[in-house]
């Protein structure tokens, strides 16, 4: 095995923290005390991304490129070597749950691979996060929403808090499942940290800029909380799962979750050899007093602490001087055990990944090459987790989208990539085929025999989606063409239609073999100027796309979270043909801006037939100008589809109502913080202030009154400095006051109008400024 095996270290051998059983005979020793000759700087080398297969490193070879890799970043480097291979992911959908026909799950990728969302359902219970405002105080958490879609009806019968808020919200959830019913919530926690005292992937200047800044921890943590919910009323911590480095994504397996993570090796002694003078030496001294796994990641559950992995795939074209300065591990955790399984570490760029469910891809680009290429690494899925397959690559870029462009069917893998500048882009299919370590090439398009182009000259790719064996992409500049790609046969894959409409799509749903739902926008077809939202249903049967159904949604500067992200959308089959859709809006006028915000509502039926259309249905409001409702701060807004119920969160409160009957619903219940802190705060803080130096203005006298109610506000150093001094009162107390001001020597100051409110926790601090005036003649 690769890597380590956690359950054995669980089991009893937790002093047992090295390396796995069947690479030690191919490993040589580590030598504590680092090289044995001095290391020759000027051949330090950045490892390059490559479509070479990877090989285990571990022992010295490990250690060395580590190592190098350090150096690397503190002082050597190639001026044209200051970035390729960061990792930058962006954060990923979520779980489709299995076995239900009666409600809508989470929006997923690939059938079968399931990822995580800010919002779970069991049929009965719905688990929200709940998302703080920033200036409150309040923890994240969770809400636990009991649902009767009968009704329909919405009841929040328990909380669940997170005891730390630098941990961040609980935007990754899981669930577990037991008899079809959750178990316990699975939370993916990020610490965020600063990535100093060096930033990956930029020059030293900048790193060395960065270390003088940022003096905190360098790499962020990982929290994995396994939360008991088998009484909802009542959720409890089970266990704990930590693990250092970034959270990249994640997806489920089975009764599995695999969590990649990125993490960058340092030593706070270190130092920058243009900052100090005798860095260089003083480095190499700590270099080599330090032992290969204090620079590696680690776990934590409970009282067992240990390495992530002690050796780590790299390219099989590494050499003695190259070096590396990130590490990706591939962690899978049994859900079922809650514990560990396995983790391979990988130290080459990274920039996009996704998961089958044969197989998990992590791509880079390398952008050195006079033909910048598209690097391909497949980890087969085995009982024990991840294992290392093939390595390969296609010309072009995806664009760190790796979910929509890179795609595993029937043995082949398919990618659609873009090649050229951003004036002049050309978009290409290839079909890979895996052969030992490596890939194939079985066929491309454009090709010599179909040579016509995907896209219109000066036209960017906006969506794409795989179908079986079929491929939808989207490009635009000015109009929207749709072309439904043909790879039945992955020898000859071929343009089979094409669609041209105002506007593009972002996001793309197969609902069948003959028709297609799309998201987008609107767009002007002289100018390319986006509009309002744009909902489309179009028919590809045959291979021919139709444009039979079509929805306009508010004007430029309308939005929503699904433009950019799957999960957003619900989808439930009702009957044979017919469909029920769901989205966030954000809904804008041209010329009276904001207007409403809240779930719109598509039906789309006849889909069993060659007739299929789509309805609006309307849209639940949850906030809209001009009414009583507003903006109650950060949250997640997610729908929810339940037999004839309708459930909507929007900013951590809940809304329902039946289908068809958007314009009545009920609600908001919930928005309460999950915990308020002890603090103490005062509602106002005056600064009083003169422009005489000599005035003080500590000595003046501050009344507030509200009604009948007066209170005498206390004096402290002034929030200007020197010259000032402020006042402060009004504790936990929320009004409308008035402040008096009165000083000998000067006239007296009157401040009416000055409103404190309150949110659930405590009063919002008002802060004011009072200047003082010299009587006049004194």
């Amino acid at each position: 095995m690769r890597s380590i095996l956690f359950p054995a270290l669980i089991a009893g051998a937790l002093t047992a923290c090295g390396g796995s059983s069947s690479s030690s005979d191919t490993t040589r020793p580590i030598d504590p005390g680092g090289p044995s000759e001095p290391v020759d700087y000027n051949q330090l080398k950045l490892s390059e991304p490559s479509d070479a297969p990877l090989t285990l490193l571990a022992g010295e070879d490990f250690e060395r490129l580590v190592k190098n890799g350090l150096r690397l970043q503190t002082g050597a480097r190639d001026e044209g070597e200051n970035g390729g291979g960061t990792v930058d992911f962006s954060a990923g959908p979520p779980e489709a749950d299995t076995g239900n026909d009666n409600y809508s799950d989470t929006n997923v990728h690939i059938e079968g691979v399931g990822e995580s969302d800010v919002a779970k359902y069991d049929g009965q219970h719905w688990f929200v996060a709940y998302q703080p405002s920033s200036y409150n105080g309040e923890l994240p958490g969770v809400q636990i929403v009991s649902t009767d879609p009968d009704i329909p009806d919405a009841t929040i019968v328990g909380t669940y808090s997170f005891d730390d808020p630098l941990w961040g919200p609980a935007y990754s959830l899981y669930l577990q499942k037991d008899s079809g019913l959750a178990s316990h919530l699975v939370a993916i926690r990020s610490q965020w940290g600063h990535v100093e005292p060096v930033l990956p992937g930029w020059g030293i200047e900048f790193s060395a800029a960065d270390s003088a800044i940022w003096p905190g921890p360098r790499n962020s943590e990982l929290n994995i909380e396994f939360i008991d919910v088998n009484q909802p009323s009542a959720p409890k911590l089970a266990t704990a799962i930590s693990l250092d480095g970034s959270l990249i994504d994640s997806r489920r397996l089975g009764d599995t979750l695999y969590v990649i993570t990125r993490y960058d090796p340092w030593l706070e002694t270190l130092q920058f050899e243009e900052v100090e003078g005798q860095a260089r030496s003083e480095n190499e001294t700590a270099l080599s007093r330090v032992e290969l796994a204090e620079l590696l990641p680690r776990y934590r559950q409970g009282d067992l602490e240990a390495p992530l992995s002690d050796d780590c795939y790299a390219s099989s074209e590494t050499q003695p001087e190259h070096g590396f300065f990130s590490m990706v591990n591939i962690t899978a955790i049994d859900l079922n055990a809650q514990q560990v399984v396995s983790s391979e570490c990988l130290s080459t760029g990274v920039d996009s990944m996704t998961m089958s469910t044969n197989a998990l891809y992590l791509t880079s680009y390398d952008w050195r090459q006079s033909e910048p290429r598209t690097i391909i690494h497949k980890f087969d899925l085995t009982d024990s987790g991840a294992s290392y397959s093939a390595t390969g690559g296609v010309p072009g870029s995806i664009r760190g989208d790796a979910p929509y462009r890179v795609n595993e069917y029937e043995g082949d893998l398919r990618v659609v990539t873009t090649r050229g500048d951003w004036n002049q882009p050309t978009h290409h299919l290839s079909i890979l085929r895996q052969s030992g370590s490596g890939f194939d090439a079985v066929a491309e398009l454009p090709n010599s025999a179909r040579p016509d182009p995907i896209g219109k000259p000066g036209e960017d790719i906006y969506a794409v989606r795989f179908a079986g064996p079929t491929a939808y992409v989207v490009t635009f500049r000015r109009v929207d063409p749709l072309y439904v790609l043909d790879l039945s046969d992955s020898a000859d894959p071929k343009v089979s239609g094409e669609l041209e409409v105002p506007g593009f799509a972002t996001y793309i749903h197969p609902l069948n073999d003959d028709y297609l739902f799309t998201l987008g926008q609107d767009a002007d077809n002289q100018t390319g100027w986006t509009q309002g939202l744009k909902a489309q249903l179009v028919k590809v049967a045959g291979g021919t796309p139709e444009l039979v159904g079509e929805m306009l949604i508010g004007e430029r500067g309308s939005h929503s979270e699904a433009l950019y992200d799957l999960r957003a959308l619900n989808f439930l089959s009702v009957g044979e043909g017919d469909m029920r859709v769901s989205f966030p809006v954000s809904v804008n006028s041209a010329e009276n801006g904001w207007q409403y915000s809240g779930l719109q509502m598509l039906s789309l039926q006849g889909l069993d037939s060659a007739e299929g259309v789509m309805l609006d249905q309307g849209t639940l409001i949850a906030e809209a100008a001009g009414n009583d409702r507003y903006d109650y701060g950060g949250g997640v807004r997610r729908g929810l589809l339940h037999n004839d119920a309708v459930y909507y969160a929007h900013d951590n409160h809940i809304w329902y109502t039946q289908w068809g009957a958007a314009d009545a619903p009920s609600g908001p219940i919930g928005g309460e913080p999950i915990a308020c802190t002890e603090e103490i705060r005062y509602g106002l803080n005056i600064d009083v202030w003169a422009s005489e130096e000599d005035a003080d203005v500590c000595a003046a006298q501050v009344v507030a009154t509200e009604g009948e109610y007066s209170e005498l506000l206390q004096p402290k150093t002034g929030h200007y400095g020197a010259e000032g001094c402020y006042f402060y009162g009004a504790s936990e107390r929320a009004g409308t006051y008035s402040i008096t001001v009165q000083l000998d020597g000067y006239a007296t100051q009157t401040r009416t109008g000055i409103v404190v409110s309150e949110d659930v926790c405590h009063v919002q601090p008002r802060w004011s400024s009072i200047e003082l005036h010299t009587v006049s003649g004194q």
